[in-house]
């Protein structure tokens, strides 16, 4: 039996399409998601993306089963019928300074894959009863959005809507979610839009506020709930005044330092426990 073929040379047609969907702009031209790390591709294979197509370097016969990536490499050798080389017909062996050249960070993480971009709307949403939606208003830095959604995972937010920007499925926020985009429902939509929809729904919505004189533990967080946060720079402004004719309460998380704010994900983080945590309380 011959060895199987590996791709090797940075010229190959493959391979300079795949440098191309480095750019923001043309993944979401191309209607494709990149993403790195055997955990990562094992997490979106079993959220439903579509696989196009799979890179990574020829598999070690004798890795440890104790390794970290093994159960999800495992897994994702599995789920698509690769021999025990790693070889399919969506599979593409490449050698370690391709994998270097076709993946997003700067380190690889032993295979890239390509899926088809899903779409995310907000009628394809179904929340659960009296849902806590986290809410991003232009979002600028993808590694804050990836921390977001893994934050709201692990306290269990219902979903996270954004408007005027932030990408879940940029390389970045992949990665920083530890695969949480792939679990925590999401959809995309204008203000105005998202108003509408959670009008509609009859989501209390609130709006995280540095000015704010309302502490976060001093609200009632039962019932449909939605948290508006701002950007890393200029948070709310005066985006998110009203919906449906409605003030929007403002909410804050009170400083006893001199500094006036957190990092946008880390106060994502309390106000997704914090509302969790006191729901559980209150419906005791």
């Amino acid at each position: 039996m011959s060895d199987p073929t590996i791709l090797q040379s940075p010229s190959n047609p493959t391979v300079k399409h795949l440098v191309r969907m480095r750019d923001n702009r043309a993944r979401r031209k191309a209607g494709c998601v990149i993403v790195d790390g055997w955990r990562e591709t094992a997490q979106a294979i079993a959220a439903g993306l579509i696989l196009r197509s799979l890179y990574h370097t020829p598999l070690d016969p004798n890795e440890s089963k104790d390794s970290s990536d093994y159960p999800w490499k495992r897994n994702v050798i599995d789920s698509h019928g690769m021999g025990g080389d790693g070889i399919s017909d969506k599979t593409t062996l490449v050698s370690e300074a391709i994998l270097q050249k076709i993946g997003y960070g700067q380190s690889a993480r032993g295979v890239v894959a390509e899926f088809d971009r899903p779409e995310k709307s907000l009628d394809q949403l179904e929340l659960d009863n009296d849902p806590l939606i986290l809410v991003l208003d232009q979002m600028e830095k993808p590694g804050n959005v990836g921390a977001i959604f893994r934050s709201a995972e692990a306290a269990g937010v219902s979903a996270i809507l954004l408007c005027g920007g932030g990408d879940p499925l940029h390389p970045n926020a992949i990665r920083s979610s530890s695969g949480g985009v792939f679990h925590v429902p999401w959809a995309t939509a204008t203000i105005e839009q998202m108003s509408d929809w959670l009008a509609l729904k009859s989501v209390r919505v609130l709006a995280s506020r540095v000015e704010s004189s309302t502490a976060i533990w001093d609200i009632d967080w039962t019932g449909a709930t939605a948290i508006v946060m701002g950007n890393e720079a200029d948070g709310l402004r005066d985006r998110w005044q009203n919906v449906a004719g409605q003030a929007i309460q403002g909410v804050c998380i009170p400083m006893a330092g001199q500094v006036d704010s957190l990092n946008v994900s880390v106060a994502a983080a309390l106000l997704a426990f914090t509302a969790i945590n006191a729901r559980k309380r209150q419906q005791a």
